[in-house]
């Protein structure tokens, strides 16, 4: 909403600094707000990764958009962004993490290992991220088996072949999955 309506400012309108400042932290958050939403626009993003891009913009942006501005006010603007987003369902922890883990699952293949740490990464909740692990990724040996032949096709694995299972656990997979795959391979 246009500022000048907001406040009913007109030409002669004496304003007090307790207005002033009240228009100035609206619009503010009008601009802190678009700019998150133009953000979000171009990749969904968790509430960690918005709060730091709220704190950048404004380190950015003093001296642009504002002159003298506590860290509180500051504090209370990424607050209020961060809580209009979420009402409005732009940002979604959850719904994330299951994109992400869906992505990469088809896209590039990892462990839960692998996916845990870069879900931390991004600021997820470990609640949620153990959530949509289990949920979505589901039988994690066939991860393993995609993972495995997609680099070494139809080759066979022993208990010897540190390239292979080092290729395996970098790419997260845990050591009790990896030698249930061998054994299952060296029984073919």
């Amino acid at each position: 909403m246009n500022v000048v309506a907001q406040f009913g400012i007109y030409q002669g309108k004496e304003l007090s600094d307790t207005e002033l400042n009240e228009i100035l932290t609206s619009e503010l958050r009008a601009r802190f707000f678009d700019r998150a939403v133009s953000y979000l626009v171009r990749s969904p993003k968790t509430e960690f990764q918005v709060r730091r891009y709220l704190k950048d913009l404004a380190f950015k942006k003093k001296g642009k958009w504002f002159e003298d501005i506590s860290k509180e006010d500051i504090s209370s603007i990424e607050e209020f962004v961060v809580k209009k987003l979420l009402e409005y369902e732009y940002l979604n922890d959850e719904k994330y993490a299951q994109m992400f883990v869906e992505s990469r699952i088809k896209n590039k293949p990892r462990g839960k290992n692998i996916l845990y740490g870069e879900l931390v990464s991004k600021g997820v909740s470990k609640d949620i991220i153990e959530k949509v692990l289990e949920e979505t990724l589901g039988d994690e040996y066939s991860v393993l088996v995609a993972t495995y032949r997609k680099k070494f096709k139809e080759e066979k694995i022993t208990f010897e072949d540190r390239k292979k299972i080092d290729f395996l656990r970098r790419k997260g997979f845990n050591w009790d999955l990896i030698e249930k795959y061998i054994n299952n391979e060296s029984s073919k």
